[in-house]
């Protein structure tokens, strides 16, 4: 037996939101450009991973507690938030707090994004249904990166950054169709 038509749902959610991101590397480009020194972007870069790594626990936390779904869509719009913010960024420090406040937004959905795909599936299908959640997000994030390219390239970086955080919020609308708490058969 297949997967529901909920499931498939937050694939196609998901891989949206997978276009509004856009690989980092952008996001360090924008850093410099308000004024961080290449000296200090991997100080940056540290700096975005321990957020994600303390985020996380919490994430983790609160997912158990207030369910997987809130917990994404707080994450999505903390994306939003940061993306739209980057869209504005004209100053190092700036910079320094919307790295911080990026790493939340991992905290808040790497982790609980997989968990939300193992509540949705019966537990014999767990394997396929995570190569999927992969395939959904490994086949957008390489356009995602080429159209903010394209964006940022003929419309400048604002338009690139608000743009994707448009994205997201779609992405989060449609993300409120899919049921968190279907029931699952196991065996």
């Amino acid at each position: 037996k297949g997967f529901d038509g909920n499931f498939k749902r937050f694939l196609w959610v998901i891989a949206l939101f997978t276009l509004s991101n856009s690989t980092d590397a952008f996001l360090l480009l924008r850093a410099a450009d308000a004024g961080i020194s290449p000296v200090m972007l991997p100080l940056l870069w540290m700096t975005l991973h321990l957020s994600k790594v303390a985020s996380s626990l919490i994430g983790g936390d609160l997912s158990d507690g207030l369910g997987r779904k809130q917990v994404i869509i707080a994450g999505w719009l903390v994306y939003g938030f940061v993306y739209a913010g980057f869209a504005f960024v004209d100053s190092a420090w700036q910079a320094w707090a919307l790295f911080i406040i990026y790493g939340v937004y991992f905290g808040l959905t790497e982790g609980v994004e997989k968990a939300f795909v193992a509540d949705m599936v019966p537990e014999n299908k767990r394997g396929t249904a995570y190569g999927l959640y992969n395939l959904a997000y490994g086949i957008t994030v390489f356009p995602a990166s080429l159209l903010f390219g394209l964006v940022w390239d003929r419309f400048g970086a604002s338009t690139a950054f608000l743009a994707s955080a448009c994205v997201s919020i779609l992405a989060i609308l449609l993300l409120t169709t899919v049921k968190p708490d279907q029931e699952i058969q196991t065996g």
